[in-house]
Parts: structure tokens; sequence; C-alpha cells
């Protein structure tokens, strides 16, 4: 008997995400399996309890994942990776405990990036506002006034393009935001060796992307060979997962040299995509023989690192805004002033 898998449309929202991943490890640490931790959970996190429960009856019987149960959930890619993964090295319940501390710390810089924004984008929208209001009712009243006080030749209005800067600034933001949308629009469809020169040529992302990848690979790959299997199995199931084709294709690379007679770190030397410090770090782990434990030590250095440099940026952010806001500002006494003075001059 065939069973018809739920589509793409037919996915569940769940609330609370980063709890019921939590819970899910902790159930599942207990002995709990899959199906009846999700039927003791589920409640709590949807209002669609029996659609739910039937969507992932289905998954289950058509012999489904806990990778495809999920992705009905709502889970995106990079949740859905390590997940995969795991069913075979036999660690779900710790990625995905691992999977929640990472959704809590995204989900931390959301929080902290939306408390960064919402002032300043607020008070920037406020500011073009008001001076809108000042091009539309005060500046021509000035302007009139002036043109009556001052001769012919003499006469000069107001320089209402100060009046604007809120209003170009908005319009910088809002072209830069519809050239990122179409941006990720072209780079979905590059293939994936372009899709990462892509990336690596944008200065800001560079060095970030570099530290994200050789997290994941040495997360993933780390936890495999530190689960007893091969060196060389591990790298064709990263192949073989269809979650992150950058890893898909990080791991064909490095298969590929291995099958040549390559060290595992000498083809991390061949790339440019990874952390420079990569390669001594792998050669380290392949001297002493713990390359496995080596490598998820270094993934959480790596984490840290980004940790690091996210919250650099933030800080960087609202200085910025607010930067912004005090040229507006000056633009505005300026457009105001400056008339006022001329017309001092001239009686």
């Amino acid at each position: 008997m065939r069973f018809k898998l739920p589509t793409r449309s037919d996915k569940i929202r769940l609330r609370d995400r980063e709890q019921f991943l939590t819970r899910l490890a902790v159930l599942m640490k207990e002995g709990y399996l899959l199906p009846i931790a999700l039927s003791l959970l589920l409640p709590m996190h949807t209002s669609k309890l029996e659609e739910t429960l039937s969507g992932i009856t289905v998954i289950l019987k058509s012999g489904g994942n806990a990778a495809e149960i999920l992705k009905y959930l709502g889970f995106k890619d990079h949740v859905l990776f390590p997940v995969e993964i795991a069913e075979y090295h036999g660690r779900l319940p710790e990625s995905i405990d691992s999977i929640a501390k990472s959704f809590a710390r995204t989900e931390q810089v959301q929080k902290k990036l939306k408390n960064i924004l919402i002032y300043p984008v607020s008070l920037l929208i406020f500011t073009s506002v008001l001076f809108l209001f000042f091009r539309t009712s005060y500046v021509p009243n000035l302007t009139e006034m002036m043109k009556s006080l001052q001769s012919g030749d003499e006469s000069s209005g107001v320089p209402s393009y100060l009046l604007s800067l809120p209003d170009f600034f908005i319009a910088i933001f809002v072209i830069v935001a519809l050239s990122v949308y179409a941006f990720r629009l072209l780079l979905k469809r590059q293939p994936i060796h372009q899709q990462i020169n892509w990336l690596l040529a944008i200065p800001v992302f560079r060095g970030f992307m570099k530290l994200y990848w050789s997290h994941l690979l040495a997360r993933e790959l780390g936890t495999l060979l530190h689960s007893g299997i091969s060196m060389q199995e591990s790298l064709d199931l990263l192949q073989r997962q269809n979650y992150h084709k950058i890893i898909q294709f990080m791991t064909r690379l490095s298969h590929e040299e291995l099958m040549m007679g390559q060290t595992f770190s000498t083809s991390l030397e061949h790339f440019s995509f990874v952390s420079r410090d990569m390669p001594a770090f792998v050669q380290h782990g392949e001297m002493t023989g713990y390359l496995g434990k080596e490598l998820i030590l270094y993934s959480e250095v790596l984490m840290e690192r980004i940790e690091q440099q996210t919250q650099q940026l933030l800080r960087i952010i609202q200085p910025s805004f607010f930067i912004l806001i005090a040229v507006c500002i000056v633009g505005a006494y300026l457009a105001i002033l400056m008339p006022m003075y001329n017309l001092v001059h001239t009686i």
C-alpha cells in the first residue's frame, strides 16, 4: 500500500520551536521513541494536533525519517542537515539538543538586532515625516517671506534639498534591500561552485561564510568520526545528504582528494572556502588519532568566533543609524538658518 506524503504546502508551523527541540531532546535522552515523544509534545506547540499527528503517521508508514518529520513540522534545511546526519551516527538526541542551543543563540541575536534597530529606524521615519511637513508647509511660507524682503537678484530661497536627506537615506535602504533580495534569487539559481565564489567575493561576508562552512563541516564530520565511522564513509554520507549543497560540494572534493592518496588536511589546504587554520587543526588531529574529538572541539571554537563577529557587527549598526539621523538634523538646521543668515546680511 502506498501512502501519500504530505506536500510542502501542508507543513505545520510550531509555536516556540526552540522549546520544542529542547524538550524533544530531553525526552529522547530519557529513552522515549521519536513518535511517542512527538505525541507528548505536539499538543503544547500546535493547534492543529490531529492534522499534525496524521501527517507524521503517513511519513512514518512511508518509511520517512526524523528529518522528513521535522521538515513537515516547518523546520528549515539548516536544522534538517544535522538531523539527517544523526540518523547515521546514532546520536539524534544530542544533535537535536545542539540544534536547540543554536536556535536559542540565533533567536537571541535576532531579538537583539530588533531591539537595536527599532528605535533608530522609527526615529528616522519620524524625522522623514517631520521634514516632509517642513517642505510642504513651512518652507514655502519662509521662501515667500524672504522674496518679499529681498530684491530680485539677491533673492534666495530655502535649500529644501537639505530637508530631503531622510528620504534619500530611506531610498538607499530600500534599494539595498531590493538588491539583496534580487541577489539571493540569482544566487539560488547558480551552480554550487558559483554560489561559493559569489559569496566569497563579498568582503563583509567572506570571513563569516568561511567560519560558518568550516563550523558545519567540522561539527558533522567530527561527530561521524567520533562515532567510529571511517573517514571515507563519513565523507560519503555527507555527500549523499541533500539538505546542505555546499557541504555536499566540499566533501565531494575532499573525497576525490582522498581517493588520490591525499590526507584530509592536505585536501583542505587546496580549498579557499574553509577557515585559514582548519588544515593545521585537522593535521594535528590526524597525528594524535583523535580527529573526531578535535573536530568537534574546533567547531565549538568556530562558533564562538562567529558569535564574537556578530556581536561586533551589532555594536556598529545602532551608532551608524544615529549618525545618519544627526546628519539629517544638521541638514535641517542649515536649510533654515542659512537663508536667515543671508537675509540678515542684506538688510
